[in-house]
């Protein structure tokens, strides 16, 4: 009785407990390789090249943008007539553009993360806003197996799939 007593307050205490801002949110699934048009029988091995966020001031909406790369980009070029690696461009729920604070935020559950600070710059191709990432929200990638049933069968495949992280 008391270690059943000793359990069910260890599991009132974690219920109390509040939910942390760690947040991985998957916002999408790229093909692992690529094959240029022009050299079909070469495979590039996709990755994550970079990310950054961006800000339309008039609706307060944020995005993320996450650019791939291949091994070969620079011999393929990056708009190879197969496309190459599209980039993701993802708006998610909790991301948004606070023209107060200056910065992109990311509000899971009443916490608040600043993933970017943004700024005005002017120069001399005209004004335009200047976002730095703050290194609290990441992107990562992971080739990870996946399964999907067309309803006759199983079709298996490799994939990456990409994340946005709250640290």
């Amino acid at each position: 009785m008391k270690q059943f007593v000793f359990v069910a307050a260890l599991a009132a205490l974690a219920f109390a407990i509040p939910v942390s801002a760690n947040s991985r949110i998957q916002i999408d699934t790229v093909p692992p390789e690529y094959v240029p048009i022009n050299s079909p029988t070469i495979r590039e091995t996709v990755s994550l090249s970079s990310f950054h966020f961006e800000v339309n001031q008039e609706t307060g909406r944020a995005r993320v943008v996450v650019e791939y790369t291949y091994p070969d980009q620079m011999t393929y070029g990056p708009d190879d007539d197969a496309g190459g690696p599209r980039p993701t461009i993802a708006q998610l729920p909790g991301l948004t553009y606070d023209a107060a604070a200056h910065a992109v935020v990311y509000d899971s559950s009443g916490t608040k993360t600043i993933c970017a600070t943004v700024s005005e710059q002017s120069g001399l191709f005209g004004h335009h806003l200047r976002v730095r990432n703050t290194g609290a929200c990441t992107v990562t990638t992971n080739v990870a197996n996946h399964a999907v049933d067309t309803g006759w069968d199983i079709r298996r495949f490799r994939a990456v799939d990409t994340y946005f992280e709250v640290r």
